[in-house]
């Protein structure tokens, strides 16, 4: 008879695997669904096309109060590029692409600290360097 394993209540280790995946990539998909970067661009982007659109509406009376410059128009045009600028970061850099070690792996220990400035995977944190 076959031994269950305490990973898959059918006791086929595949089974297990293949759920343990599952559960990995929606814990992936969560945290890129509230991404800061995703936020603050969304509400950048928002707030710059209710700008713009204020902007190709003001009247010329307006425009010369604030010394002949469109403020609403090209603070919106700012504000667009910005929030673009925050998506286009968010979507070509997900999260969990910096934390990806060679090979597929997350970097732990010794591999994120020689990857890091100055970084030396031989001496501890904190630590002092007995050669010198």
């Amino acid at each position: 008879m076959a031994e269950r394993s305490e990973a898959s209540p059918t006791g086929d280790p595949l089974i297990a695997q293949a759920e343990q995946a599952e559960m990995e990539a929606r814990q992936a998909r969560a945290a890129r669904l509230f991404d800061v970067r995703r936020l603050i661009g969304g509400l950048f982007v928002v707030y710059g096309v209710i700008l713009v659109i204020l902007g190709f509406g003001e009247s010329d009376e307006s425009i010369a109060r604030s010394a002949d410059i469109n403020v609403n128009l090209w603070a919106g045009l700012g504000m667009l590029v910005l929030g673009l600028l925050f998506l286009a970061w968010a979507f070509l850099r997900p999260l969990g692409d910096d934390e990806v070690g060679e090979g597929g792996t997350e970097a732990t220990g010794s591999e994120a600290a020689s990857r890091r400035p100055g970084g030396d995977p031989d001496r501890a944190v904190g630590g002092s360097d007995p050669g010198r």
